[in-house]
């Protein structure tokens, strides 16, 4: 089975033209188009209206496209964003399996409609209400195009009625909630970078990297952004490191040894070595590895996308001369 690698997911407004134009020069994994928090109503038709251009081009560096839908209008956000590159939708405020179940059957008929192969395009429930969090389980469990979720803090701590603050984190529970589901379910939780909306703009990259690793520690496989500056700290969070990469390298060649020899465990670098640990090597290695494919196809991307702009100038000076 292949390793899903999407660790960082860089939320652009649809509105915001400029960010979707340059988005793709970020290096992220997946790149999320926001039709819910950033289009007024009166501006919701041009906006998707101009959705197939928007993920064509957040898709020119290699990154997944996904769109965020409207709770209140799912069909008609998803028909607009349908197209080659489109990887999925993500689904804001889901608080039961009837609202996945429904929003399922909308994409099985754009993908018959489209021509597109059942099952191709991914739903992403973003909790965001109480009831959400408390039926997580059949939530993320109600659809197999489900491969990740995650949590809208900010909107999570309004419906909570909580003044959002640095001094205490109320959302322990919530996390730790979804991480636990959603890995039990097969599901990746998607971490958030501003907790709670809080905002982070001032931190260093140091600061950014030790909010990125303390979310991957708490069981996070990827995290939502709304800033290109964490991208590259996401990144490096949700790899593993050159020396982990070292140390279950020699674990492996140790416990392979022990198994040679005819026992099923050996002392290694202070501690014993023996299915389990070899099992967990093996899983480091693969990860390892698939971010090291996922990267290298996102520079080829970013390279080939790179000459076409470069050739695109050039054309455009020449029609000038």
């Amino acid at each position: 089975m292949s390793i899903l690698v999407r660790r960082s997911n860089l939320m652009i407004p649809a509105a915001q033209l400029r960010m979707i134009r340059r988005g793709w020069m970020h290096n992220a994994d997946a790149i999320t188009i926001d039709l819910q928090d950033s289009v007024p109503a009166a501006e919701l038709g041009t906006a998707r209206k101009s959705l197939p251009a928007a993920i064509a081009q957040a898709g020119k560096g290699g990154a997944e496209v996904f769109v965020r839908v409207n709770a209140q209008s799912v069909y008609a956000d998803s028909a607009a964003a349908v197209c080659p590159n489109l990887a999925g939708i993500l689904l804001p405020g889901p608080e039961s399996a009837d609202a996945i179940k429904a929003a399922d059957a909308v994409l099985a008929e754009l993908e018959r409609s489209h021509g597109i192969a059942a099952g191709t395009l991914e739903l992403g429930p973003i909790i965001e209400t109480a009831a959400g969090v408390w039926h997580i389980r059949e939530i993320i469990t109600a659809s197999p195009r489900i491969k990740q979720a995650g949590i809208d803090e900010a909107a999570l701590a309004a419906a909570l009625g909580i003044t959002q603050s640095a001094d205490y984190d109320p959302l322990v529970y919530a996390r730790g909630r979804l991480c636990i589901e959603a890995t039990a379910a097969g599901v990746q939780p998607v971490a958030v970078t501003d907790p709670m909306g809080l905002g982070t703009d001032n931190l260093s990259g140091d600061d950014l990297a030790q909010i990125a690793t303390k979310a991957r520690n708490l069981g996070f496989k990827g995290m939502f952004t709304g800033h290109p500056r964490w991208i590259e700290a996401i990144n490096r969070a949700y790899t593993p490191t050159e020396s982990l990469v070292d140390y279950y390298t020699q674990v492996r060649e140790v416990f392979a040894q022990a198994l040679a020899a005819g026992t099923a465990a050996a002392p290694f670098a202070g501690r014993m070595i023996d299915v389990p640990v070899d099992e967990w090597a093996k899983d480091v290695l693969a990860m390892s590895r698939a971010c090291a494919d996922r990267d290298a196809a996102k520079a080829a991307a970013l390279t080939t996308a790179r000459l076409w702009e470069n050739a695109a100038v050039n054309m455009d000076i020449r029609r000038q001369l």
